[in-house]
């Protein structure tokens, strides 16, 4: 038999993975699951990150969740978070990862390590300044926002002003606020440095990330902010909590509401967890069929080329209904304009885009294959 031609993917050439570079998804799960219409037959492909989106999945009982990513730590934080929603209740679990406030989360981490892979086990238990932390405040990304909330945040607004931007208002309070309040000089100038591509690049995602990204980076992302502070409502959005507080209050990403934790529990064994590209898992002879994608943001780190490549394989493992669902952070992806076989629903797409609560990507994609 002919040898399977496995194609290696484009980012591990040059972006770094010996790192926790992500703690916590940030990527809405709301208008992933809206786009995917997930249900009880689909085995479903997903990013793992750091495990919050795989587990939001988990809420309408599909079949089968493939977490899978290049990065070790990264599936090392998705177990962990696996572990603890299957062995502890809601508020361990809160505590331990890091969404309540906790002083005893090594005494939590000891319930379930030994239920962790030997590998994991012994990564966590080498970096037990992760578990005192709460593990969705330690990675890279997490640490840039931490700088940018605590730190250059304080030297633009008031702590009033900052808690005033995330208080309920109607759609015009919200503009005036922004234009009258928010938008100072200060806010201009110190976001455009502080979200340029070279700032980002070392503090917060691999400057490798940027390697197909021809537009200004700080000025995109700048006009995605204000479109999160104004149309959308900062009072309801987690992730501007996060970024500005430094931490959760009442208003949490779909994984962590409580409404959702028993569901989520009662699946979790549907998660299954791989360190592997895209490229090698739809290599893999023990996986038949995949009828969901959740790809994140991957095709933002490679050429179009390998893009193609990697959709071609897909459709070897998939068939027709099949939705796929990816973002773009700022370079211009779409699968679409390679393949009759693969629709872009334009509407769906644009109208989830503009219900991002992770306000910072420029474009949602869903395709479906015919």
């Amino acid at each position: 038999m002919p040898t399977k031609e496995l194609i290696k993917s484009e980012v591990e050439n040059y972006a770094k993975f010996d790192l926790i570079r992500y703690a916590q998804v940030w990527e809405d799960a709301e208008i992933l699951i809206e786009a995917l219409q997930i249900n009880e037959n689909d085995n479903i492909l997903s990013i793992a990150s750091a495990g919050e989106n795989a587990l939001s999945m988990l809420i309408k009982n599909p079949n089968k969740v493939y977490a899978i990513d290049l990065n070790l730590n990264q599936i090392a934080c998705t177990e962990l978070k696996k572990m603890v929603y299957k062995y502890l209740d809601y508020d361990e679990c809160m505590k331990l990862i890091g969404v309540q406030e906790c002083d005893s989360r090594i005494e939590l981490y000891e319930k379930v390590k030994e239920e962790l892979s030997e590998n994991n086990r012994k990564y966590f238990d080498d970096n037990k300044e992760i578990i005192e932390k709460g593990i969705i405040h330690t990675g890279k990304f997490e640490n840039y926002f931490n700088i940018f909330g605590q730190k250059v945040l304080p030297l633009i607004h008031s702590k009033k002003i900052r808690d005033e931007l995330l208080e309920k208002k109607t759609l015009e309070e919200r503009k005036t606020f922004y234009d009258k309040k928010w938008n100072n000089f200060r806010w201009q100038i110190l976001f455009k440095i502080f979200f340029s591509r070279t700032v980002m690049g070392k503090l917060g995602r691999d400057k490798a990330f940027f390697r197909y990204v021809n537009v200004n980076v700080a000025e995109n992302i700048l006009k995605r902010t204000k479109y999160a502070l104004t149309e959308l409502d900062p009072s309801e959005n987690s992730y501007l909590h996060y970024i500005i507080n430094g931490k959760y209050d009442k208003v949490l990403p779909v994984a962590y509401r409580k409404e959702n934790f028993e569901i989520i529990k009662k699946n979790i064994d549907k998660l299954i967890l791989l360190s592997e590209s895209v490229e090698t898992f739809i290599e893999r002879e023990d996986v038949d069929y995949i009828s969901k994608y959740n790809l994140s943001d991957i095709f933002e780190y490679m050429d179009d080329s390998q893009m193609q490549k990697i959709f071609e394989k897909m459709f070897t493992k998939s068939g027709k209904g099949t939705k796929i669902a990816y973002w773009n952070m700022l370079a211009d992806k779409r699968a679409s304009k390679y393949f009759e076989n693969l629709k872009y629903d334009e509407k769906k797409s644009k109208e989830l885009l503009n219900k991002d609560k992770a306000f910072f990507y420029s474009n949602f994609i869903v395709e479906e294959i015919k």
